[in-house]
């Protein structure tokens, strides 16, 4: 162990740590925090235990705490750290308090915190409730006892002359066999594990450094921490991290411990299903509300069947009760349906300063912005996530150079009139005095109406030609964008294509 193990000092602790320190006198007091490790994104179960979290807090008037536990050094990152904080902001959940860094907080790090934790693992060691361990592995499963007296009773004395002549030993507290830890969780209820299923946890390993379990109680306890939300997979450290609760005397917080998120499957999200980071979400154009109002309903039910929350609605109506046991499906044809929701909710000048965000470069260069943004109007009411613009809407941009299939024999080659259509209509486009979509309108209509045409009949095989499909915004205001000299040479290429089919 490091030198300074035993004479470490505490520089980094909020409050002086008594036992009703950590407890909570009033809903004023709630203080919740969001732990993530750096290493990788900001994952969308990460992103809903934030919410909770942050939500929580909102409701009774508390603080949201954000602390990266980075003590993981080889696969931390500055990178995934950044992609973290990013992803925060943008979903709205601002933390409150936080070392300041350019004028506003920034996150406490675990890593910053370790001289506090080792001062407590020193204070276990000389109360007698944690011990240095030299207890060879048994060889048959490569594992040591779970209890050894002769460890576990040796004198302080010589346990610091083990450390002396071997620092890289770890210290472990000190469990009691055949006891029963119970809690009751806020989601779950009442949960009990033997500690014989536990047996002597290492707090410090033998590089000197605290453990996950044994820093997390420390920092939580320094940080005042009274309500602990987390995923499920914790559920496994809540039994040892409560042990070293009792061993330092101080009341523990109350723990909930979130069902995990899965895929349609009910298989544990993961990339074959898809996007499962903030950061991928927000570079397919998903709106940080949708995305917010979207997990809110992930395994929490609110009151009544309402679906659609402002952020003030969220804090009204939160509590860890709506919170239910089963694990949620990520649907993501449901996100896009909220995100679509959303987006018709926003003013012309929002939606059209987002999705500029998405046009791509070629069309920016090809067009003015004027008239790019009259086409990404045509498809307000359409789109569903910003990034699929560019798959909706290229042939304001270029020719299709195919067509559907079942569109082309349906529409064109099964067509007696189709020929017709395509000859005719874009030469009297092209003789209009007056292009825009109301003379674009009259025209089309009164040539159906001439013909004794359907104005299906006259319509569609224009859009197939015009986009390749029979899926289009309206062809009147398609049409007055695309203008009478570019329908006629998508017309031609389409007549020659049937000519050369016969």
């Amino acid at each position: 162990m490091p030198e300074g193990f035993l004479a470490c000092y505490n520089r980094w602790a909020m409050v002086e740590i008594t036992p009703e320190s950590t407890e909570t006198t009033s809903n004023t007091g709630v203080r919740v925090r969001f732990a993530p490790s750096p290493t990788g994104y900001l994952h969308t179960g990460g992103a809903r235990t934030a919410l909770f979290n942050w939500l929580l807090a909102r409701s009774r008037g508390g603080s949201f705490i954000l602390r990266i536990e980075d003590t993981d050094e080889e696969r931390s990152t500055e990178e995934s750290t950044n992609a973290i904080l990013d992803g925060l902001r943008w979903l709205g959940l601002e933390w409150d308090e936080g070392p300041e860094v350019g004028g506003e907080f920034g996150p406490y790090f675990q890593s910053e915190r370790k001289e506090l934790h080792l001062k407590f693992a020193d204070r276990l060691l000389k109360d007698g409730h944690a011990f240095v361990c030299d207890c060879p592995k048994d060889e048959a499963s490569d594992e040591r006892p779970k209890f050894d007296e002769n460890c576990r009773e040796r004198p302080l004395s010589e346990q610091l002359k083990l450390l002396a002549k071997n620092p890289a030993l770890p210290l472990r507290l000190k469990v009691d066999p055949g006891q029963e830890i119970a809690f009751t969780d806020m989601i779950r209820g009442e949960v009990r594990v033997s500690t014989d299923e536990i047996g002597d946890i290492v707090i410090v390993k033998s590089t000197g450094g605290p453990v996950y379990n044994f820093s997390c109680v420390i920092d939580d306890a320094t940080m005042n921490i009274t309500h602990v939300l987390r995923g499920e997979d914790h559920l496994s450290n809540t039994p040892k991290q409560l042990l070293i609760y009792e061993k330092l005397g101080w009341k523990p917080p109350q723990f909930a411990h979130l069902p995990l998120i899965v895929g349609m499957d009910r298989a544990r999200l993961s990339k074959r299903h898809g996007a499962t980071s903030v950061t991928a979400y927000r570079e397919l154009g998903i709106l940080p509300e949708a995305l917010v109002n979207f997990l809110l309903l992930i395994g929490w039910a609110p009151k009544d069947d309402r679906e659609e929350f402002t952020r003030d609605e969220m804090i009204s109506a939160f509590s860890v009760d709506g919170i239910g046991k089963s694990s949620g499906a990520f649907n993501t044809e449901k996100l896009f349906w909220f995100n679509g929701k959303h987006i018709r909710s926003l003013t012309d000048e929002e939606y059209l300063r987002h999705i500029f965000e998405f046009v791509p470069n070629e069309w920016k260069k090809a067009k003015r912005d004027d008239h790019i943004a009259k086409v990404m109007l045509l498809f307000k009411d359409r789109v569903t996530h910003f990034a699929e613009i560019e798959e909706l809407a290229w042939y304001f941009f270029r020719a299709p150079e195919e067509f559907n299939e079942d569109a082309w024999q349906g529409i064109i080659a099964g067509s007696n009139s189709a020929a017709m259509v395509l000859k005719e209509i874009p030469a009297a486009l092209k003789a209009l005095s007056e292009f825009d979509c109301e003379h674009i309108e009259e025209l089309v209509r009164g040539y159906a109406k001439d013909k004794g045409l359907k104005l299906k009949d006259v319509i569609q095989p224009l859009r197939v030609a015009t986009t390749g499909d029979r899926f289009s915004p309206g062809f009147f205001e398609m049409a007055e964008l695309l203008g009478a000299s570019e329908i006629a040479k998508r017309s031609s290429a389409t007549l020659a294509k049937l000519s050369a089919d016969n």
